[in-house]
């Protein structure tokens, strides 16, 4: 990703001669959870300031490299087979994320970090879907939200893993099966967008290494990627590496004025898809250059455009670089596409103080080898940081809301949308 602003080249080794090694352990945890630690390696090489890291720290980067690159071919096995099954099912489906982002959002699959297989499926294929999946030892894991994609695992016995940096790029951490039945679940966030109903009509066959599969056309694909961006911010955890991969789209197609007439005429009919548009695209111009084209800049501005530009540059980029992680500031952008008060005030209160159980440890925390003793630990450890967290976010909440709401009513009046 050489187009993509980083660092100055000359200044990169002596900023970074001060960082010692304890920085660089937090640093490295960092770029392990933004989802960017091995296109971080690619751009230092690149740019020829790998010199300017420790070696320790490049040993590092080089060994998440390597094993994500033997990952990434176990992922790429897995995948073939899982369209074979369900192709000798008849199931109608289009893959979403993963191998359908290449070459458009990221030239090589051994650069992204991959945890799941996403699959749109029609409707009248769900049932055959499932039963392919359980067939081939997949077994269901559901959480009770109907709104919520199927999702399914390998029964496989438990792995340890020394460390949990090993654990995110081994090959024997494995991966989830999502079916998803429409593009967009309005669950929690209570968001209706009217997607319209012709994805599959206008699906595409793609190949990737000699692998064919049905992936959503272009414009769709793009709009997918929107979406998927939008409802995570929403949800306070959203990794920095979708908007990495959205800004090396928009270098690679901004002057492809077909397809922006193209995606322009696919979204103005769809509400709310502007509005996540220009929050998705603006982000990732700010963090990684990626330009938005001037074709469609205006055409995404709406009566909204206003209180987001406001949130973008108050929150926006602080929040995104902790992946969205470590405030509860999205619920000023949430309220923004809630019509209804009561609504929103039901929304709010749900996400200021939950009363449902804390949610547990990713699997792979226990993918490393924790005893029954270990696990309930780190489950209470787990549940005490989320209290802290729901804590001071919400304290912060409530200070800025006073300060948000005025900069708002004066933003909105300086551009005339009061």
């Amino acid at each position: 990703m050489d187009e993509l602003h980083l660092a100055n080249r000359e200044d990169v080794p002596v900023v970074w001669q001060s960082v010692g090694p304890p920085e660089w352990e937090r640093v490295l945890a960092w770029l392990d959870m933004s989802g960017i630690a091995i296109y971080f390696l690619h751009r230092m090489k690149n740019a020829n300031c790998l010199h300017g890291l420790p070696k320790p720290t490049i040993a590092e980067l080089e060994r998440r490299h390597s094993d994500n690159q033997i990952r990434t071919e176990a992922i790429l096995q897995e995948f073939k087979t899982l369209t074979g099954f369900f192709e000798q099912a008849n199931v109608k489906y289009a893959v979403l994320k993963g191998i359908s982002l290449l070459p458009d959002y990221c030239p090589d699959a051994a650069l992204r970090t991959q945890y799941d297989h996403d699959f749109l499926i029609a409707p009248e294929s769900v049932g055959a879907a499932r039963s392919a999946l359980e067939s081939a030892g997949f077994r269901a894991r559901t959480d009770g939200n109907v709104d919520a994609p199927f999702i399914y695992r390998k029964v496989e016995p438990e792995i340890r893993f020394p460390q949990k940096s090993q654990a995110l790029y081994s090959t024997r951490l494995g991966r989830s099966v999502d079916l998803h039945q429409r593009l967009w679940e309005d669950g929690e966030e209570r968001i209706h967008v009217n997607l319209p109903d012709d994805f599959f009509e206008r699906a595409q066959v793609r190949h990737w290494e000699g692998i064919p599969f049905v992936a959503l056309c272009d414009e769709d694909c793009l709009l997918f990627q929107i979406l998927h961006a939008f409802k995570h911010i929403l949800r306070n955890w959203c990794r920095l590496s979708v908007f990495l991969e959205i800004a090396w789209f928009l270098n690679q197609r901004s002057s492809d004025f077909a397809f922006w007439r193209g995606f322009t005429g696919r979204i103005e009919s769809v509400r709310w898809a502007r509005e996540a548009t220009y929050l998705v695209f603006t982000l990732a111009e700010q963090l990684f250059g990626g330009p938005t084209p001037d074709s469609l800049r205006d055409r995404l501005r709406t009566p909204l455009t206003p209180a987001l530009q406001l949130w973008i540059e108050r929150y926006g980029r602080q929040s995104a670089v902790s992946n969205f992680n470590s405030d509860k500031c999205t619920l000023f952008l949430h309220r923004e596409f809630i019509d209804d008060s009561s609504e929103w005030a039901l929304i709010r209160r749900r996400r200021l103080f939950p009363l449902h159980r804390p949610h547990r440890p990713p699997a792979v925390v226990f993918q490393r080898g924790f005893s029954a003793v270990g696990r309930m630990w780190m489950e209470k450890a787990h549940a005490v940081r989320r209290l802290k967290f729901h804590g001071s976010a919400g304290l912060r909440y409530l200070i800025e809301y006073p300060r948000w709401t005025v900069l708002r009513r004066l933003r909105l009046a300086a551009s005339g949308n009061v």
